[in-house]
């Protein structure tokens, strides 16, 4: 896989992780004492978010090397298979999270306004689906730093 188009997954990915911490610090910020499943969540996307940050970086390094012919992320590019590599599992495990986490429209079919609001501010994921998640980013975050260290040496 040619860098570019890690560099493209990568930054898709980033993107999808940064939805899902705004997401996260809008709950911290409008409901006062939050579960610590939201905290879980934002700190676990966050350091997600250093790993990928990284994995941008190798990869436009990477871009720059090929154009003189030299391709040197075999880890990197194998987790960019969009169907069976990690980035592509990371990137459906956060846009699910973030759909999940979405609040309903206040306008919503679901009812009155009132419980389009008590709904909004409650966290949505019971605590077996938060240590589920978390479990998957902990996985995602430990694929992603193997492959980085496969890649620099």
């Amino acid at each position: 896989m040619e860098p570019l188009s890690v560099t493209a997954s990568v930054i898709t990915v980033l993107q999808a992780t940064e939805a899902v911490i705004s997401i996260c610090c809008n709950y911290r910020s409008a409901a006062a004492g939050s579960s610590w499943e939201v905290s879980r969540i934002l700190e676990a996307t966050r350091n997600l978010r250093k790993f990928l940050r990284i994995l941008e970086e190798i990869a436009d390094k990477a871009e720059i090397r090929a154009k003189s012919g030299v391709s040197d992320l075999p880890a990197l590019a194998e987790l960019c298979n969009p169907k069976t590599g990690s980035l592509a599992q990371c990137l459906e495990t956060l846009l699910s999270l973030e759909k999940r986490l979405t609040p309903p429209s206040w306008s919503g079919p679901k009812g009155s306004k009132r419980s389009n609001m008590v709904q909004a501010l409650s966290w949505p994921l019971k605590k077996a689906e938060t240590e589920k998640t978390l479990e998957k980013i902990e996985g995602f975050k430990s694929t992603l730093n193997l492959a980085i260290s496969l890649d620099q040496t």
